[in-house]
């Protein structure tokens, strides 16, 4: 190819990520109207009913959200998890909480095939809090059951996973069923506030952004009895890449999906770096013998727009270190702490403040409140494609932080949907 040839290309490929994302260009890209949202059981005005697989914490935040959304009457039916510990442990602190929202015959199922009987059940909702890799496989067998469905974020634990829940998006519109997907910052009015201010120029043109998502470190994974060492990796799903995908795909997901937000565009290319850091071999020996499987403890990544702007990414999960986390955009004009809620001008002077509240677990609430909310009035709501949009940019940090290379969003993704069509030629 020469040159000339070269350029118009890549300022092709460039113009169709302004739209959003590689979805469109990878052929992924969720299309055509969505049906009728399908009704609550029992009427308009029957409780719904909802059941939840993966039992762990985030489930209870979730739970507790459900429940204190005002005027919606919501029932569970039933409670599924790979470990039946963790599905009698979440069982018995629901039960003694909010012992009148729970069915006499709710379902408590564990093992493999735990997610089978929710299928079965009476549920309206099932709500899936499983570790990343088991999200893809529950999502397309609760829309196939003809279930709404709630999924924490990120969508899967890899890109093909990723690709796999946008083909299932596609049977949810045709179904009629709301998915929501849990990125509820974007329901924080404070993050609402300076975003909308943000897209609106009060920065000006964005041409630099930063991420930062810092906290202490993992706890060492532990080890059950005599667990088969499958079983170890599930129980310590975000120590694993297969099972969680590495925290900057887990939690930095959520940071990423802000800037996305803000900026309306998914990166085209990223290039980064991450490793390990200095660990007490005495408190950690289970990361001594052989890194090679475990997720890293830190990542930089560099992100490039189709702008022009771009973003630096960092995430550390490091022991007395800074601990912050927030999201920062840089324009023209000024510059905005969108967590923080203010604008500044170039000279450092804050200009505006947001009197908005903020706080997650209120957003939570406000998530649970309009997911609910699109169930019952029958108007199907689908999150998926702009979810993918930003689970997938955390992945293509994270592969350009592994394999230390410059990697371009189109041909990483086309690369993903060859593999995984080889996969689905050789099942």
């Amino acid at each position: 190819m020469n040159k000339s040839k070269e350029n118009t290309s890549s300022s092709c490929a460039r113009r169709s990520f302004i739209k959003d994302s590689g979805l469109m260009i990878a052929g992924g890209a969720i299309g055509g109207a969505v049906a009728v949202g399908k009704a609550v059981q029992g009427g308009s005005n029957a409780p719904i009913k909802i059941a939840i697989v993966g039992c762990g914490r985030r489930a209870r935040e979730l739970a507790d959200a459900v429940w204190a959304v005002d005027d919606e009457a919501v029932q569970l039916v039933g409670l599924a998890d790979y470990f039946p510990s963790q599905t009698q442990s979440l069982y018995r602190s629901l039960k003694g909480r909010y012992g009148g929202q729970i069915t006499a015959n709710c379902v408590r199922s564990g093992g493999a095939d735990c997610l089978n009987p929710i299928l079965d059940s009476d549920a309206d909702i099932v709500y899936v809090t499983t570790p990343p890799v088991d999200r893809p496989d529950c999502f397309r067998k609760i829309v196939e059951a003809g279930k709404h469905a709630f999924l924490e974020k990120p969508l899967a634990a890899d890109a093909a996973g990723v690709l796999q829940s946008i083909d299932t998006a596609e049977q949810a519109n045709a179904a009629g069923l709301t998915v929501h997907v849990g990125f509820q910052r974007r329901y924080d009015h404070r993050y609402q506030d300076v975003i909308e201010r943000v897209r609106n120029g009060a920065v000006g043109t964005p041409v630099f952004a930063r991420a930062f998502c810092n906290a202490g470190s993992l706890r060492p994974p532990t080890r059950a009895g005599n667990e088969s060492d499958a079983d170890f990796q599930r129980r310590n799903w975000n120590h694993f890449q297969w099972t969680g995908g590495d925290f900057l795909v887990e939690q930095h997901v959520a940071g990423l999906d802000v800037i996305r937000w803000a900026l309306d565009q998914a990166p085209f290319v990223a290039q980064g770096q991450g490793g390990w850091g200095t660990f007490d071999t005495a408190e950690h020996p289970s990361l001594q013998p052989d890194r090679s499987g475990e997720v890293f403890d830190h990542h930089t990544v560099e992100f490039e727009f189709t702008t022009g702007a771009v973003l630096m990414s960092q995430c550390r999960r490091v022991a007395k270190s800074w601990n912050n986390t927030s999201e920062h955009v840089h324009g023209t004009l000024g510059r905005a702490d969108l967590s923080a809620g203010k604008i500044y001008s170039l000279d450092g002077n804050l200009v505006w403040q947001s009197d908005r509240p903020s706080s997650l677990k209120t957003a939570t609430v406000e998530q649970q409140r309009a997911f609910l909310g699109s169930i019952r009035r029958g108007a199907a709501e689908n999150q998926v494609e702009s979810a993918a949009a930003s689970t997938l940019m955390a992945m293509l940090g994270h592969q350009a932080t592994r394999t230390g290379k410059r990697l371009q969003m189109l041909k990483w993704i086309n690369e993903a949907k060859f593999h995984l069509q080889q996969s689905s030629a050789r099942g």
